[in-house]
């Protein structure tokens, strides 16, 4: 216990009392002592990170949140607090969001190396409960009334809120994953086609939002429904190149109005991004330029992507195309950990003489790389000793993940276009295989499986990502659904399809599918609900597997709190768990699996 200390104390006394009672593990002391020493110096940025750290120790989860946004607002370049404050938001739902500091969460939205999306989320649910005009557009959009709320908010004036640094930062940086949000910003797209007067458009505040929705269908990969009127309206959009690029601003504007429902390079090819120089006014010629050079510089770097060899298998091919055509998935932003952490990771699922090799040299594989955030992550999070090889079916999938490593100065890790059935032609053999969300897109997922054991070093270890058969029950009922629109069908067939499911009663069969997260972009929910070939797999088979194969279990990747709750269900099943038991705790939870068994395993001895 620490000794007590007069009220009257200076600052930097309660500061020292604080950091000694948090080494010595009294959390409650240091808290009180960094209260009274923020009492006195309230606008200090490390003052409220280090409280924070407190307040996350004890558990006080919207405490912790409201301190790290403070200090993010004394300090907008606070990484660390912007790091905390990103891995708090994605995990922990905040029952008071209009608490914490609107400027706070917008720096967040800013910073560097840090998942934005939980941050986004977190800042509408923020702007929902302290702006009274979105309150109430929110509450009329609930009641049916999206259209009216939308007028009221932008028809005649750019209301206040739409005018907010922070609700446009959070449609910059993130998607939107709320349905009444959704319907609301529809609307609002809706109400800029089809009733705003041109002339409104000399309004700035009403320009700038207008770009803010456009920079958030991108994100979305134009995801959201239109109604027929809508169609009609873009259909009848005529924009004259030339007098576009010579600075016409009604040109611009018809430009505007058509990228928020059309991909822009339907206009203008990627490579003419230098010849958008003329574009007025400047903020949409910015927005034009950096959308056109970043599509340039992907095609350019998918062209470049070695290939292992033509894909023969069918369902290789198919899949193939699907990535081709919608690379899955487009994120916004990664969260960069320090570099050689995955070996702290790793200790609870190996003991140290297991993971010795990773205090040099070692080979890893990405089998499945998609567009590479996971690639990325793991690249750094190996650290730079790690010789990563990233490989996918979809070249352009990989050229976002190479312009990706540039962006964030990876330069561990090389791609390369392959079929997992052909790996064994690769001359190498991996430490480490991740493959996640992969061998279930394959006509036979154990084949595909052995082939990475193939590659796997004596000893090896192994992430593993499977759809559950639990889990994606409620996918298999959808597609039996005389409506089901196919894998193979149109965007336009994708996104009204999306929307009869938005609008289903909850209870209804894919009403739940609201409330996943791929459901808010168009590549993720085709990923989701419309994919060109999976299957699904039961527990019983992965353990049958993982016998026949000299594999051995090392344990899920889950939340803690769900991770506690198997403990205390089958307190005799030691880490990691058996199998078996894992079956009967998620015949009780079938949605535990949803986002798949992910889970590690290793490579056992010979006998």
């Amino acid at each position: 216990m620490s000794p007590p200390i007069r009220k009257s104390a200076a600052r930097q006394d309660w500061v020292a009392l604080a950091r000694r009672a948090f080494q010595s593990n009294d959390l409650k002391a240091a808290k009180a002592a960094y209260i009274e020493a923020l009492s006195q110096d309230r606008r200090n940025a490390q003052l409220h990170y280090e409280l924070a750290v407190v307040l996350a120790a004890l558990g006080e989860i919207d405490e912790t949140a409201v301190h790290l946004t403070r200090a993010l607002r004394f300090k907008p370049h606070h990484e660390e607090a912007a790091r905390r404050l990103s891995r708090l938001l994605a995990r922990f739902a905040i029952s008071e969001p209009g608490r914490l500091d609107s400027f706070g969460l917008k720096a967040a939205l800013g910073a560097s190396g840090v998942d934005t999306q939980p941050v986004a989320e977190t800042a509408l649910a923020h702007l929902s409960t302290t702006e009274r005009e979105l309150e109430r557009a929110l509450r009329d959009t609930t009641a049916g009334q999206a259209d009216e709320a939308a007028r009221r908010l932008l028809l005649n004036r750019t209301a206040d809120v739409l005018k907010s640094d922070l609700l446009m930062s959070a449609l910059q940086a993130g998607i939107v994953m709320n349905p009444w949000y959704e319907r609301l910003l529809t609307a609002l797209r809706r109400v800029l086609l089809l009733e705003v007067a041109p002339e409104r458009f000399q309004d700035r505040a009403l320009y700038a939002f207008a770009l803010s929705l456009l920079a958030q269908v991108w994100n979305n990969d134009y995801v959201w429904a239109e109604a027929e009127a809508e169609t009609h309206a873009i259909d009848q959009i005529v924009i004259d190149k030339k007098s576009l690029l010579a600075g016409d601003l009604d040109m611009a504007r018809r430009l505007l109005l058509f990228a928020l429902y059309r991909p822009l390079e339907s206009l203008l090819a990627p490579h003419e991004a230098g010849e958008c120089n003329g574009i007025r006014p400047k903020p949409m010629r910015e927005v034009v330029q950096r959308y056109l050079a970043s599509r340039d510089e992907e095609q350019r770097a998918a062209r470049e992507i070695p290939r292992l060899a033509p894909f023969t298998d069918e369902v290789s091919q198919r899949v193939a195309r699907q990535y081709e055509a919608s690379p899955y998935p487009r994120w916004q932003s990664l969260y960069v950990s320090r570099p050689g952490a995955m070996k702290a990771t790793l200790s609870r699922y190996f003991t140290p003489e297991r993971l010795a090799f990773m205090d040099g040299p070692f080979d890893v594989l990405i089998a499945g790389a998609g567009t590479g955030k996971q690639a990325l992550q793991s690249a750094i999070a190996y650290g730079p000793d790690a010789r990563v090889l990233a490989t996918d079916l979809s070249a352009a999938s990989l050229g976002y993940a190479q312009c990706a490593a540039k962006r964030y100065g990876v330069n561990n890790v090389e791609f390369m276009v392959a079929d997992i059935l052909d790996l064994d032609r690769l001359d190498r053999q991996f430490d480490v295989i991740e493959c996640l969300g992969v061998l279930h897109h394959m006509a036979d997922p154990w084949a595909g499986w052995r082939k990475l054991l193939s590659r796997l070093k004596p000893g090896g270890l192994m992430y593993i990502g499977l759809y559950s058969a639990t889990a994606r029950a409620n996918i298999r009922t959808l597609r039996e659904e005389p409506g089901y629109p196919g894998p193979d069908c149109d965007n336009r067939t994708a996104r009204n399809w999306r929307a009869q499911l938005l609008d289903r009663p909850a209870g209804t069969p894919g009403a739940e599918l609201t409330i996943s997260r791929d459901f808010y972009t168009l590549h993720e929910f085709r990923d989701l609900a419309l994919h060109a070939w999976e299957q699904h797999v039961t527990l019983d088979e992965i353990a049958r597997f993982l016998d026949e194969n000299g594999l051995a279990f090392r344990g899920f990747t889950l939340d803690p709190l769900v991770l506690q709750a198997f403990a205390a269900e089958f307190p005799a099943s030691a880490w990691p768990g058996a199998l078996s038991d894992w079956k009967a705790f998620e015949q009780a939870r079938p949605r535990i699996f949803e986002a798949m068994y992910r889970f590690w395993c290793e490579r056992l001895p010979p006998a």
